[in-house]
């Protein structure tokens, strides 16, 4: 089970920052591109630092409605490209799903050296689970990886992933250049097993 606590304490970052999550700016290179509600994220804009409470809450909501709103008319096959990232996910013959996270050049040159990623907000079919990916601080040009099989859903509860299940990923960036951050989410169906 995930606490109130709990939650609040894997934004610590985000309120450090002081980052808004809300609609964030879109790099120039990508105002031609049609917006995809099942491959998005965004560079953030940055406020005044809020309590990290209100923080959690703003993050919290905002993976909620994602999830919610959006279809999963895509399998969480091959590489989605985004201006904040490239996700490649394959699934294992034994039914882990995995994830590559590569940042974008825009991304790196935005956030800067050295980034932390996290994955405060995953759901399973409609539900919220404890995240699958915690904080992981690299140098920006690294490839972050993780996986999913089996989750446990937030307050009790949980299972394996099952082809055909609706899956959100939400991760948040934190760059080492002042007040820089980034969120990036994907909505997918998980494949067959074997699936690249």
């Amino acid at each position: 089970m995930r606490s109130r606590t709990g939650r609040i304490a894997t934004l610590v970052a985000v309120a450090a920052c002081g980052v808004l999550l809300t609609a964030g700016a879109v790099p120039a290179s990508a105002a031609d591109e049609v917006p995809s509600p099942d491959n998005a994220g965004g560079f953030l804009t940055t406020v005044q630092p809020k309590d990290e409470a209100a923080v959690a809450k703003l993050a919290e909501e905002k993976a909620e409605q994602v999830h919610l709103r959006t279809p999963a008319n895509k399998l969480c096959t091959g590489a989605w490209t985004h201006p904040v990232s490239t996700v490649t996910f394959q699934r294992a013959g034994g039914g882990t799903l995995a994830w590559g996270f590569k940042l974008s050049n825009t991304a790196r040159a935005n956030l800067g050296p050295t980034v932390t990623v996290t994955m405060p907000y995953a759901y399973v079919n409609g539900k919220a689970t404890n995240p699958p990916y915690g904080p992981h601080t690299a140098i920006s040009t690294y490839n972050f990886h993780g996986s999913m099989n089996k989750y446990q859903f937030t307050g009790g509860g949980g299972g394996a992933i099952a082809t055909g299940n609706k899956v959100t990923f939400y991760w948040f960036l934190k760059g080492s250049k002042p007040n820089t951050a980034a969120d990036r989410y994907i909505t997918c169906q998980v494949p067959k097993p074997g699936s690249a």
